[in-house]
């Protein structure tokens, strides 16, 4: 074995037990070191590049980590990992864009159609840029995937309500609660679904009840009066408060 591998070795072993009992800042240093290395073994690089972004993302340094996360996509092509976290840097900055989180999450789930984190993601990301349909399906997808994985639901539970589709949600939990009776964490994502189908039946309503008041001529902001000159047209006077002289006048007295 050869002293550049063995050193290698160790290194990336050393920075993965330090991220794993929770010293990620010299985690990350051990793998910036790691990564300066020369004739770094190809599968080590990629691991340690992907691992690196993991925690530049969580630091919120988004753009370091899609540098890490390019060299990797240049070493290991194919690994779906590395696509699924350039989404997570796309759709976490905010000077992100949801087409291109939602691009990157495609190419996750495209080279691992059975992980259901990857399309529930993709699902999402895909609402958000506008393509709702396609989002629904890929999320409902996603939680016959899921197997009860609470935090695959989670993202399934929120991007369903986020593209307007509590009856979609209502459906996966459904099922969600006969897989979990006792969950509360189901119990509060059920709770969340039934609040915001009721307020978009509200809105809804309220809508419906505006559009009535126009057709029917009445005022459609309070204290406005719609009022037609003498010339035919509309105008639009604002009625304001008057004071209470009378009252005033008798508390006086």
């Amino acid at each position: 074995m050869s002293r550049t591998l063995s050193m290698a070795q160790s290194g990336w072993a050393q920075a993965r037990d330090l991220v794993r009992r929770g010293r990620r800042t010299e985690g990350l240093a051990r793998l910036t070191s790691l990564l300066a290395l020369s004739d770094l073994p190809a599968d080590i690089a990629a691991e340690a590049h992907r691992l690196a972004a993991d925690l530049l993302i969580d630091r919120e340094r988004y753009g370091a980590a899609r540098r890490h996360l390019k060299a990797a996509a240049g070493l290991e092509p194919a690994c779906a990992r590395t696509y699924y976290l350039a989404g997570l840097a796309s759709e976490r900055d905010p000077a992100g864009d949801d087409r291109r989180a939602a691009a990157r999450f495609r190419k996750a789930a495209g080279l691992e159609p059975t992980n259901p984190t990857y399309r529930a993601a993709f699902g999402r990301a895909a609402a958000r840029a506008g393509f709702v349909k396609a989002g629904t399906h890929e999320l409902v997808a996603a939680a016959g995937l899921a197997a009860g994985d609470l935090g695959v639901l989670r993202l399934v539970v929120s991007g369903l309500l986020e593209a307007g589709r509590p009856s979609a949600a209502r459906r996966v939990l459904v099922k969600a609660k006969f897989l979990r009776p006792t969950c509360a964490v189901v119990a509060g994502m059920w709770n969340r679904v039934r609040f915001e189908t009721a307020r978009l039946s509200q809105r809804s309503h309220r809508g419906a009840q505006e559009a009535r008041a126009a057709t029917d001529g009445r005022p459609l902001l309070p204290f406005v009066r719609i009022v037609r000159g003498d010339d035919g047209y509309r105008r639009d006077v604002v009625s304001l408060p008057r004071p209470h002289l009378t009252r005033l006048r008798a508390t006086r007295g």
